[in-house]
């Protein structure tokens, strides 16, 4: 079958799967939805991109904190293979673009060294997937060389002509936050090794650290949340019943330092039949937060809730521009994985088995640059970060997350909304009876 062939075929199966998906989620969600309103975007996203003015050397770096055992900086590098996927969409299109990858081995100097190591190389950009003082070292670096870059997964901790983040800035993060504990009363912090939100008020915090293990801060929590009975004490006399909290909380704000360690401790307090919502922050929406909530037997469900934007697969069910932008995506993914000769970012695996994982704003990170190089007509840094500057993309420019507008900074354009768990498989990427079953579904507008 040729490319063309096998192509029509993918777009017309994804199609069917997406209508299939959306009558088994409609099954699973309670919530009502609003009409979408028409958009001016074809009735179809193609799969195969073009970029018309790409130089043939054209190339675009990406920056990771490699490893799977927890390191700081490293729950986005799974998630970073959309950038993979972007690449072999132009490269369908006839626009072949190169993928420079370097490990900043978690640490601030290798941020710098590995950012130096691709203008080296003579990358247009770069696309910073990591987290905390590395990520902001590298942008740093960045700055300082005049190349362009994107952070999809954190904020830059100094603004530049040439660095954007197309991630919810902390602001639309904290009003989404807002959103999801919205009419609860007493909330409760449970917390390992991080600081929950500033604006979360709270009747109780409980950090780990007052607690010999985690096992034990979950079973406070939950007397706390009325689900477990108050201990009795030691002098009690013979015959007392035990009784629950007067007033339990009716939230839980989760907070960790990792995603490992935030999902540890979920599964700890679902171990203790903990029943009130969870809200988590960012790190819940990783695919690391997901390997690990499964090792452990933990549970996706609608009572875990994160804040994110609407960026996932879920979004594929939408019937909008959005929508066919992200079904167009997870076409594309799944025609990656069937192509065995096709690798990872740092060519040691084959792309496949990261599928599950691969996101939407690595994809979307890479796109841009790509765009902004095809009308700069030019690989120079300058006239790329200059040209990226004055634009704004959406599904119709080969997004598959929300529009993005680079005149500022914080380019995203689409505000933060809560997002809920759930287990449901949508059929939407490569059967993998390996991954991880966490699928976040963004509340509907209005909700």
């Amino acid at each position: 079958m040729s490319s063309r062939s096998r192509l029509i075929a993918l777009i017309a199966a994804g199609a069917a799967v997406v209508v299939v998906a959306a009558v088994v989620l409609s099954l699973v969600l309670t919530r009502p939805k609003e009409t979408p309103l028409p958009d001016p975007v074809a009735a179809t996203v193609p799969v195969a991109l073009q970029a018309d003015g790409l130089p043939k050397d054209a190339s675009v770096g990406v920056i990771l904190t490699l490893g799977q055992s927890g390191e700081p900086g490293s729950e986005y590098n799974r998630a970073a293979q959309g950038a993979v996927v972007a690449a072999q969409r132009f490269a369908q299109g006839g626009t072949p673009v190169a993928l420079r990858a370097e490990n900043d081995r978690g640490t601030e100097d290798g941020a710098r060294a590995a950012v130096q190591a691709l203008s080296g190389q003579g990358v247009s950009g770069v696309v910073i997937t990591s987290t905390g003082p590395q990520a902001q070292a590298a942008a740093q670096k960045a700055a300082e060389l005049g190349l362009p870059a994107i952070l999809p997964y954190t904020e830059p901790s100094a603004a530049a002509p040439t660095t954007w983040t197309t991630g919810p800035t902390a602001t639309a993060v904290d009003t989404a936050l807002q959103s999801a504990l919205a009419g609860k009363t007493r909330v409760l912090i449970v917390a390992d090794g991080a600081a929950a939100p500033a604006s979360v008020r709270s009747v109780q915090a409980l950090n780990l650290e007052n607690f010999a293990d985690v096992a034990e801060l979950a079973q406070e929590a939950a007397v706390q949340t009325g689900d477990q009975f108050r201990p009795l004490a030691e002098d009690a006399p013979e015959g007392t019943e035990p009784v629950r909290v007067a007033e339990p909380a009716d939230a839980l704000v989760v907070s960790a330092a990792t995603p490992q360690r935030l999902a540890r401790l979920v599964q700890a307090l679902q171990s203790r039949d903990v029943s009130v919502p969870m809200v988590l922050p960012a790190g819940a929406a990783t695919p690391a937060f997901a390997t690990t909530l499964a090792e452990l037997d933990g549970t996706a469900s609608g009572q875990l809730v994160t804040v994110t934007p609407a960026a996932g697969d879920a979004t594929a069910l939408q019937q909008d521009a959005q929508g066919r932008g992200m079904s167009a995506f997870l076409s594309a993914v799944r025609l990656t994985a069937g192509n065995t000769t096709i690798t990872n970012l740092t060519g040691d695996a084959p792309f496949s088995a990261d599928a599950w994982a691969a996101d939407a704003r690595s994809h979307d990170a890479i796109v841009a640059l790509v765009r902004a190089a095809a009308l700069a007509g030019s690989s120079e840094p300058a006239k790329v970060g200059a040209a990226l500057g004055t634009l704004s993309f959406g599904p119709g420019e080969g997004l598959a997350g929300p529009a993005l507008d680079f005149s500022r900074p914080a380019a995203l354009t689409a505000p933060a909304v809560p997002a809920y768990a759930s287990a449901q498989d949508l059929g939407l990427r490569p059967p993998d009876e390996a991954a991880p079953r966490v699928v976040w579904v963004p509340a509907p507008a209005g909700s």
